[in-house]
């Protein structure tokens, strides 16, 4: 499931391939995912636009357009918004996608279903994402602000950091690699937390999502490919029974808020 790392590295991958895009022609495949609007609507808005730069938002890759209009890629559970080269050559699962010039397109693909994409003025992106928490890698988020976010709650730590109005960007993979990072257990209460504790999971957070960021690319060859987070170097995340990289004890694994969590009981507490 893409959450902020493999995001971000969609959009440096952009950045990459297609610094000067400009879109000829939207050709939506699966109307669903951009409905309420209706592909002939958005392939009058983007055509001849110019990508003006790219960039994110918690799990979502916009294209800054000319003319105002920024396209929105929210990538749910198995969306991936990337360039190809040659066009005539779609990915299986190709939703919606965009020619650019010299045969190359731009193409999200999403196997489930589960992601969408909508065209917006690019002046109403603060009210589409007003529900949204910060930016955990941005430089004006401090511990001080995460540790405000939770000041109410009184439930477990890591399905608060599920929580996009929180902070946004973690998903169930980098939550616990961020959890165990810091020596948190998954199922320690809100209000337990003490400074220390904020400040290790802030420090965590940001050092976590740096590194997957990192290793996408370490993993990767091209912008076709997709960073798996079994290839990613997880210390806890999908290895159940594997030991632990810092005691040697077993990795566990149990349901929490139906989500299955992972985390060491003796380095996490």
């Amino acid at each position: 499931m893409p959450e902020l790392p493999e995001a971000e590295y969609m959009v440096r991958r952009l950045v990459e391939c297609a610094p000067e895009a400009r879109i000829r022609e939207a050709t939506v495949l699966r109307a669903s995912l951009i409905a309420p609007q209706s592909p002939d609507e958005l392939a009058e808005t983007v055509r001849g636009r110019r990508v003006v730069s790219y960039a994110r938002r918690a799990k979502n890759v916009l294209l800054h357009l000319d003319k105002g209009w920024t396209l929105r890629v929210q990538l749910g559970m198995t969306g991936h918004f990337y360039w190809i080269a040659d066009a005539r050559v779609l990915p299986r699962f190709t939703r919606v996608w965009f020619a650019l010039g010299n045969g190359a397109a731009l193409v999200f693909e999403d196997s489930r279903t589960f992601g969408n994409l909508h065209v917006h003025r690019t002046e109403e992106l603060a009210e589409v994402f007003a529900a949204y928490g910060p930016e955990p890698l941005e430089d004006g988020f401090s511990w001080q602000q995460l540790k405000a976010s939770g000041a109410r709650a009184k439930g477990p730590i890591k399905p608060f950091l599920l929580d996009q109005s929180k902070v946004v960007g973690l998903g169930n993979i980098w939550a616990a690699e961020s959890l165990f990072a810091a020596g948190i257990a998954p199922g320690r209460a809100i209000p337990e937390l003490d400074d220390a504790a904020w400040k290790a999971l802030h420090r965590a957070i940001r050092k976590t999502l740096t590194a997957a960021i990192e290793n996408a690319f370490r993993v990767t060859g091209s912008a076709e490919d997709f960073p798996e987070a079994d290839l990613l170097a997880c210390a806890v995340y999908g290895r159940p029974g594997a030991p632990c990289r810092r005691c040697k004890g077993p990795i566990e694994r149990f349901v929490q808020a139906g989500r299955s969590t992972f985390h060491c009981p003796q380095c996490q507490r």
